[in-house]
């Protein structure tokens, strides 16, 4: 366990403020499998969002759900798309209201071990903040839920589904509510298992797996990294 020093994105409103606030400290979570090569570290997670199979479930429900927008056309998923790396594949991505961003969507592809989470705020370091960006963010509009918040929580409590989700995802809280800082856990929880580290140079050039790749690409990464080629 260690502790880390960080400052609220000041954009947030004085409610998620003091979610973010709640995440000061990061630990490991003892009980949880990582599906993850021996050779990669586990992922620090924050205290007071323990990582657990429920929370994971019921944030990969959240990362695809539409319904998380201000017209129910986009999800985390729109500019996060697995098949594009978790990414958008555009040069400046293009929120809700069709206002284009000055900025690409970053890849979520090992997130969990980024030390800093967005292009222009160095001090955004913790998923579960990050979550509420996009979510609430003005400017530029990304998911454009500012003002829509009741609205949203009302659709969701009425799925018996993400009832259930949250209820074996938070079972200190038997209501089941979905509720803000439920998403913003969820998600981040999720995001963490969003791990890239079994291709085949992985295996081989990390895991000492000498028949992952060809002879033919060793040479070529010999060359590649020679500097006297530079």
């Amino acid at each position: 366990m260690f502790s880390q020093e960080f400052r609220v994105d000041p954009r947030l409103d004085p409610e998620h403020q003091l979610l973010a606030l709640a995440f000061g400290a990061r630990a490991q979570t003892p009980d949880y499998v990582w599906r993850i090569p021996d050779w990669l570290p586990k992922p620090a997670v924050p205290k007071g969002n323990d990582m657990s199979e429920a929370k994971v479930e019921l944030g990969r429900h959240l990362f695809y759900e539409k319904r998380l927008s201000l017209d129910g056309t986009f999800s985390c998923a729109t500019c996060h798309q697995q098949a594009l790396a978790f990414t958008d594949g555009k040069a400046r991505s293009v929120g809700v209201t069709g206002e284009v961003h000055p900025r690409s969507s970053m890849s979520l592809a090992n997130v969990a071990y980024n030390p800093v989470l967005t292009w222009g705020n160095p001090l955004l370091k913790l998923l579960e903040n990050q979550a509420l960006v996009p979510m609430f963010n003005e400017q530029p509009v990304e998911m454009g839920l500012t003002g829509r918040e009741q609205d949203v929580l009302r659709l969701l409590n009425g799925d018996p589904l993400y009832r259930e989700l949250t209820r074996a995802a938070f079972p200190e809280d038997a209501s089941g509510d979905v509720t803000i800082p439920k998403i913003a856990m969820s998600i981040a929880s999720f995001e963490r298992t969003v791990i890239s580290g079994n291709s085949p140079f992985d295996k081989w050039h990390f895991g000492g797996d000498e028949k992952a790749i060809s002879e033919a690409a060793k040479r070529g990464f010999k060359l590649y990294m020679d500097p006297a080629k530079a």
